[in-house]
């Protein structure tokens, strides 16, 4: 049986716009609302969790008809924090030098006279 403040690893099972449904080890579930993931507003909540996805979040309450746990991700010690989900991901710039395209450069006169010779053949 959880406890309420309990640290659990849960698995993403569910997305919906609004929340993420948890499937514990114990085969317990669990609703993450959105509010509970970040104090920053979330356009997007796939981008802190998909299916499959594991994180660990902490028991707020439980309900004892169901044994239904309601979560949160944000409460849980920045230390403490584990998420499958890489949604920290930067996308580094490209860095290209005129040195990327000396291939294309070189072969670009002979792909030329190639296509206007099959075209001049076409005819």
């Amino acid at each position: 049986m959880h406890e309420v403040g309990e640290l659990l690893i849960g698995k993403v099972t569910g997305v919906k716009p609004y929340a993420l449904f948890l499937t514990f080890e114990d085969g317990s579930q669990g609703l993450l609302h959105i509010s509970e993931i970040s104090d920053e507003f979330i356009r997007d909540i796939e981008k802190y969790g998909t299916f499959n996805d594991e994180m660990r979040v902490k028991v707020l309450s439980i309900d004892h008809n169901n044994g239904f746990l309601r979560v949160s991700y944000k409460q849980v010690d920045p230390e403490d924090r584990y998420n499958t989900h890489d949604n920290n991901k930067k996308i580094s710039p490209i860095s290209v030098t005129e040195a990327d395209f000396t291939p294309l450069k070189e072969k670009l006169p002979e792909w030329i006279a190639d296509t206007l010779k099959k075209a001049k053949e076409e005819k």
